[in-house]
């Protein structure tokens, strides 16, 4: 049984558009790019190639834990870091467990206010009208897509009130809504002119789509007045520096046809046993909040295992052609561009990873081959000029519950020699690392593995550096100034024990550069 429904992708493309008004005659005629966003920073030199610093964090939506908040933890490791920060990015599941709009203020607004205009008084923010102070820029998860169950969306509304009366089952984190199949996150963080009068929308258009971007209008981001974003996906650029922001949730169809379907159902069986197992011990476990938590964690994991089985067994899904189009057209533009001096990709579903049960997904390697073709057809295009350079200097990515740090090898394509970082881990269930270790591999045509990715870092549930305890994490990531780009990243660690929180301070990474990568490898090879 499927407690939440994921909408076929052709209906997350359809519906965001008509929320945007995509490609509306009043936006085609003033020129208007619906991808692009101007933020408006003053004080920062965000046209200059100057040093600047940002934080990521993802996967944080919980309000689950009663006694102890992480998402509110987290947050509280990054305020020190938010004054002169240039923006944050969240790499998706904003809320648990399904996006809904009755989930916000605590799962979201109470751990995040001091990222907002009234947040001393969160309790009164409206969730379809959030303001920010300082940019906050999230990527649609797959949580913040999800819907309940029909039968489940009735069971959950009719208990409700017993729930939070009693305060067990509460932890499910859920009322009787789901996201409105994105409905709820585009309110809260997009800007949805399909809610503005027809009558009003030409000035709408001209009060807010004032910036402009090579000889084109865009949204313009004014902190403190206007935070929203144009899109479902979307680009800015800072200090010459363009983050291409993905929705990967429709970009993560099974590509191939060819699993034994046999094998499939009967793997599908099988987790629907955990499942019911799963439920049964929940209901008896009405006091004990830490084993509750691992069943919870338990029962999301074998959740989304079995909707990637699903979508394997009915493989009918479209491709997101003109955002993958529109993305290998960006990174092209960008890297003839000479005021860009770097690019950065931030997305929910990881293309490598090594937690345990992401890491072979279908979700995973059907982004990971996409992904692979748009960087291949941004080098084709650029020719010679790509022999040198980085297709993209940094991947950041979400999903998967822990902290990772991975860069590529060799993989034959131009994702090879590419710094991966996955920040998942910053409220939700933790993960730990897969048994058969940090080095992925993958099948070539003579039947041998090559090594395609190794992970130099692996925070998450049972973290060796504090004695196997859950580890909760976000990232600082620093820019330097100037060309080529250097980027250094700074684990931010919270460790839950029994007694408060401990704070692990790591030393930066500094990730290296295509060149230093291909000589680490060819000699560890």
């Amino acid at each position: 049984m499927n407690l939440a429904s994921d909408p076929p992708i052709e209906r997350k493309i359809m519906r965001m558009a008509h929320r945007v008004r995509w490609q509306h005659p009043a936006i085609s005629a003033r020129g208007i790019d619906q991808t692009r966003l101007m933020i408006e920073q003053p004080g920062m030199h965000s046209k200059e190639h100057s040093a600047f610093h940002f934080l990521v964090l993802g996967d944080s939506g919980t309000g689950r834990h009663r006694r102890h908040s992480p998402p509110r933890h987290i947050a509280e490791r990054l305020l020190p870091h938010k004054d002169k920060a240039a923006f944050l990015l969240h790499t998706g599941d904003v809320v648990y467990l399904v996006g809904a709009a009755a989930q916000y203020r605590n799962n979201f607004i109470r751990p995040y206010r001091e990222w907002l205009c009234g947040g001393d008084d969160w309790e009164s923010i409206n969730p379809q009208n959030l303001v920010f102070n300082k940019p906050f820029l999230p990527v649609l998860g797959n949580h913040d897509y999800y819907d309940l169950a029909p039968i489940i969306s009735a069971l959950a509304g009719l208990t409700l009130p017993l729930r939070r009366y009693l305060q067990w089952f509460h932890d499910v984190d859920t009322g009787w809504r789901g996201s409105d199949q994105g409905g709820c996150f585009a309110h809260a963080f997009m800007d949805v002119l399909s809610d503005v009068p027809s009558s009003q929308l030409d000035d709408y258009l001209d009060r807010h789509y004032k910036a402009e971007w090579d000889g084109q209008r865009c949204l313009q981001y004014q902190p403190g007045y206007h935070t929203r974003l144009p899109n479902r996906y979307y680009r800015f650029r800072h200090a010459g520096v363009d983050v291409f922001a993905l929705d990967s949730n429709t970009l993560i169809a099974p590509l191939s046809s060819h699993d034994d379907q046999g094998l499939l159902r009967q793997q599908l069986k099988s987790l629907d046993e955990k499942q019911n197992r799963c439920l049964k011990a929940l209901s008896l476990q009405t006091r004990d909040e830490q084993k509750r938590d691992r069943l919870m964690d338990d029962l999301e994991t074998l959740q989304e295992e079995r909707l990637d089985l699903q979508r394997r067994l009915h493989h009918h899904a479209a491709e997101d052609g003109e955002q993958l189009t529109w993305l290998r057209d960006g990174l092209i533009a960008s890297h003839r561009d000479p005021s860009a001096r770097g690019r950065i990709l931030t997305l929910h579903h990881p293309p490598y990873v090594t937690e345990r049960t992401k890491w072979s997904q279908a979700d995973t390697l059907g982004i990971r081959q996409r992904l692979r073709n748009v960087l291949d057809d941004v080098n084709t295009a650029l020719g010679k000029q790509s022999r040198n350079i980085r297709t993209v200097d940094l991947v950041l990515s979400g999903h998967a519950h822990c902290l990772e740090i991975l860069r590529t090898h060799d993989t034959g394509h131009g994702d090879s020699f590419t710094n991966w970082a996955v920040c998942g881990g910053s409220g939700y269930s933790l993960r730990d690392q897969r048994g058969q270790g940090p080095h992925l591999s993958e099948s070539q045509s003579n039947g041998k593995q090559q090594r395609v990715a190794s992970s130099d870092l692996y925070v998450g549930r049972s973290w060796a550096d504090c004695d196997g305890g859950k580890a909760y994490s976000a990232l600082r990531v620093d820019i330097s100034e100037g060309v080529p780009l250097q980027i250094r990243l700074t684990p931010l660690i919270s460790n839950r024990k029994e007694d408060g929180w401990n704070e692990v301070t790591m030393d930066p990474i500094e990730l290296p550069q295509a060149d230093q990568l291909k000589t680490m490898f060819s000699t560890a090879d």
